[in-house]
């Protein structure tokens, strides 16, 4: 064991957290500015969401595609899993804007990925979904088994028919995101702190297609809850407040309330687009 994991393995559990906490402060206050290209964004002007989650047609889609989703993975909600009413609104997205290429950032168990290319398959002829997690999540130490899910994210997917959309890379999200690949919309919901958020956005601008589309999750504007359970992330809108500052053509768009239920009896949503103000 090297000096440095020694030492760490003396420090209290009560104690690491905090530090972590200061040391992510003190590199967030040191992170050099970034460039934000907008270029390729989706125009907020094109952008209406309360037509795209009230489009009959794609939830009676929804309907239908969930029976089996729901058969093989169940409609409830997992822990760290985007809860099953954010699950229809992504599907709802890609059903609207049609991305042919999509890179999605955070896997865990893949309650997001098996929505996503649900859609993918119904709506978009050719479609393909990159999913990228820091962590092998079909391997035996992925969440699928400590939460005690019958089949990983792969798993999942081939017995629903959606293997071949759908690739895995396991890799960091700012090594996954250097790439000379190119997508129509860009999923992050990988590590939530200010800092990487922040990179994050500025890497996933570079591989847009025209009229792209960057896609936030745990989105809770000014840090504050949504739902009544009091549960808030605060690193993904410090991180916006700071590229508003920047950036005068970038636009966070939240979701806001759905037309359904997200969790905790409420509607609201954490799921927040990126697109170009002008």
């Amino acid at each position: 064991m090297s000096l440095v994991a020694s030492i760490k393995k003396l420090i209290p559990t009560a104690v690491k957290q905090p530090l972590r906490d200061y040391v992510d402060d003190q590199r967030w206050r040191r992170q050099d500015r970034l460039a934000f290209d907008s270029a390729r964004l989706l125009p907020r002007s094109q952008i209406d969401i309360a037509a795209i989650m009230n489009d009959r047609d794609i939830g009676e889609a929804f309907v239908e595609d969930s029976v089996s989703i729901h058969k093989l993975f169940g409609g409830h909600e997992i822990p760290g899993g985007v809860n099953p009413g954010d699950r229809r609104a992504l599907y709802h997205l890609i059903a609207h804007f049609k991305p042919k290429r999509i890179l999605e950032v955070g896997t865990h168990v893949g309650a997001s990925t098996l929505h996503i290319a649900g859609a993918l398959k119904r709506f978009v002829e050719g479609g393909a979904l990159t999913t990228a997690d820091i962590v092998d999540v079909n391997g035996p130490q992925g969440a699928w088994k400590s939460l005690g899910l019958p089949f990983s994210p792969a798993g999942f997917l081939s017995r629903l028919g959606l293997g071949e959309i759908v690739s895995f890379v396991n890799k960091p999200a700012l090594e996954a995101l250097a790439t000379d690949a190119r997508y129509d919309l860009i999923f992050l919901d990988g590590d939530h702190r200010p800092q990487a958020v922040y990179c994050e956005i500025a890497a996933a601008l570079k591989l847009l297609n025209p009229n792209g589309l960057i896609l936030l999750h745990d989105f809770y504007p000014g840090g504050k809850p949504l739902t009544s359970d009091g549960y808030a992330i605060d690193g993904p809108s410090i991180a916006a407040d700071r590229i508003g500052r920047e950036v005068a053509d970038l636009a966070f768009l939240p979701l806001g309330n759905l037309p359904w239920e997200t969790k905790s009896g409420d509607k609201a949503t954490s799921l927040a687009l990126v697109a170009r103000r002008a």
